[in-house]
C-alpha cells in the first residue's frame, strides 16, 4: 500500500493490532470474515545504522546482503554481521528511491580488511534474529567510477575499470586490458569479474580471452 500522506500510515497502525511484536489488520471478504493479515510498516530511520562512528566508512571493505528479508532493520543486520566477523562500522537496507520501502538487500561496512576478507570469504551467511532464519549471498560491495588498480587508467584511455576480482588474492579493480594481463598467470586463470548491475547488486560474468 502506497499512501499520500504519512499521517495515513499511523491511522493503519494505529487501527491495527498487535501480536507477539508483530501488527496484524483485520480484513474481511466474501468468504472470510476478520481475516488478520500481517501489516509491515517500514520507518526511514531503520535504513541506516552507524556501529562505530570513529571510523571513517571504507567502500573498499563494504559488502553487499543480497536477499535480506524485509521485515530486518539495519541496527539488526549490524549486530548479526558484527557477531559473526566482527569490525561492522555500518549497516544499510537498499531502499526503493520512490517508496522509501526495503528491496531486500543490504550493505554492510568493516573497520578491518580481516573482517572484509571473513564475510565475503563465507559467501554465504545464515541470518538468524527472532523468527527470522535465512540464507543470504553476500559479495563485495562493486563501486562504480574506479580507475584500473594496476595502470590507473594508463592502458584503457583513462576510462573506468568495467571489472572487479573478488578473490582475496586479487581483490582489486582492471579495465580489460589488465585483466586479461594479469589472469593469464597460473592460478588465476580462474578467477571470475564481477560487475555492476542494476539494483546495487553485483553479479558475475564469464570473461572469454581473445
Amino acid at each position: 500500500l502506497l499512501f499520500q500522506e504519512e499521517s495515513s500510515v499511523q491511522a493503519l497502525i494505529d487501527a491495527c493490532i498487535e501480536e507477539d511484536g508483530k501488527l496484524y489488520l483485520c480484513v474481511s471478504s466474501p468468504t472470510i470474515k476478520d481475516k488478520p493479515v500481517q501489516i509491515r510498516p517500514w520507518n526511514l530511520s531503520d535504513s541506516d545504522f552507524v556501529m562505530d562512528g570513529s571510523q571513517p566508512l571504507d567502500p573498499r571493505k563494504t559488502i553487499f546482503v543480497g536477499g535480506v528479508p524485509r521485515p530486518l532493520r539495519a541496527v539488526e543486520l549490524a549486530m548479526i554481521m558484527d557477531r559473526l566477523y566482527g569490525g561492522v562500522c555500518y549497516a544499510g537496507i537498499d531502499t526503493d528511491p520512490e517508496l522509501k520501502y526495503p528491496k531486500g538487500a543490504g550493505r554492510v561496512a568493516f573497520s578491518n580488511q580481516q573482517s572484509y576478507i571473513a564475510a565475503i570469504s563465507a559467501r554465504f551467511v545464515q541470518l538468524q534474529h527472532g523468527d527470522i532464519d535465512k540464507r543470504v549471498e553476500v559479495k563485495p560491495y562493486v563501486l562504480d567510477d574506479q580507475m584500473c588498480d594496476e595502470c590507473q587508467g594508463a592502458r584503457c584511455g583513462g576510462k573506468f575499470a568495467p571489472f572487479f576480482c573478488a578473490n582475496v588474492t586479487c581483490l582489486q579493480y582492471y579495465c580489460e586490458f589488465c585483466w586479461a594481463n594479469i589472469h593469464s598467470r597460473a592460478g588465476r586463470e580462474f578467477h571470475k569479474p564481477l560487475v555492476k548491475e542494476g539494483a546495487d547488486r553485483p553479479r558475475q560474468i564469464h570473461f572469454r580471452w581473445n
